[in-house]
């Protein structure tokens, strides 16, 4: 479930990426190098391929691959970060959470305990099968309106290709975790997906049908009809096709705050 298993970890990146080097071999660089570099990062620069880097799941028998750009991309990523994120920030959805200044897990579990400590409800508990691996690039491309220097900055990001253990594989759907600029990316891709529900279900007599809360790659709707719930999971599961994206089964349940589901055979 949402509040108890993914929302009480770090967040994917967690800043595992800053400690580890890219394929320049550098982590960090002498304050000289540091002041020469904030010069460098203001001209056009042509992306580096990222090192892939295997991290163990926290109690589970696989890995999941980082993406570690060099110093100068993650500087130059920094600076666009920085450029993007104010006009973005006016446009995320309230109800997310994930990877957002200000806005912490804990933001996240108090939404959701206010959506139901007052009455009964079904919960669609959802997760997003490998989002930062399997993100559409022209789809993500397509939802960013900025100047076009930035959105060459960050098409090479997303096409710069991996090398894993000395083997260059071409990128074609993902937006690296491990890279500055990803999960700002991740939030772009999913940009629409509690308005899609909100448009679908408004207030009906000031009372809310259909409430989405998301954090990261998992999500929830609550919903005091079990019709509504199951009717979201489709609707969701469809606008996510275009993104390259699908709900993972086997982490998705629809349960209720109270009682079991019982349903007729």
């Amino acid at each position: 479930m949402l509040p108890n298993s993914q929302l009480n970890k770090p967040a994917p990146q967690a800043g595992q990426g800053k400690r580890m080097a890219g394929v320049d071999g550098a982590i960090t660089i002498s304050p000289k190098q540091r002041f020469e570099l904030t010069e460098k990062i203001k001209g056009n620069l042509k992306a580096k391929a990222l090192r892939r880097v295997w991290i163990p799941k926290p109690g589970r028998d696989e890995k999941r691959p980082l993406g570690i750009p060099t110093i100068q991309d993650r500087a130059r990523q920094a600076l666009v970060k920085s450029a993007l994120e104010p006009e973005l920030e006016a446009r995320f959805e309230g109800t997310s959470y994930g990877f957002r200044p200000g806005r912490s897990t804990h933001d996240a579990i108090c939404r959701i305990y206010t959506a139901i400590n007052q009455g009964q409800y079904y919960v669609l508990d959802a997760d997003i099968a490998k989002c930062f691996d399997r993100i559409n690039h022209d789809y993500l491309l397509s939802t960013i309106h900025c100047p076009s220097s930035l959105k060459r900055d960050l098409k090479q990001w997303l096409k710069a290709g991996v090398l894993d253990n000395g083997v260059f594989e071409d990128t074609e759907a993902w937006t690296p975790q491990g890279g500055v600029i990803s999960p700002i990316l991740a939030n772009i891709a999913l940009l629409g997906m509690v308005r899609l529900i909100e448009t679908m279900y408004p207030k009906k007599k000031n009372r809310v049908q259909a409430n989405v809360i998301r954090y990261a790659d998992d999500f929830v709707v609550i919903s005091p009809s079990l019709d509504i719930i199951e009717q979201c999971k489709t609707a969701i599961s469809e606008w996510l096709k275009p993104v390259g994206l699908e709900i993972k089964p086997e982490k998705t349940r629809i349960c209720h705050t109270l009682n079991p589901i019982v349903r007729n055979v």
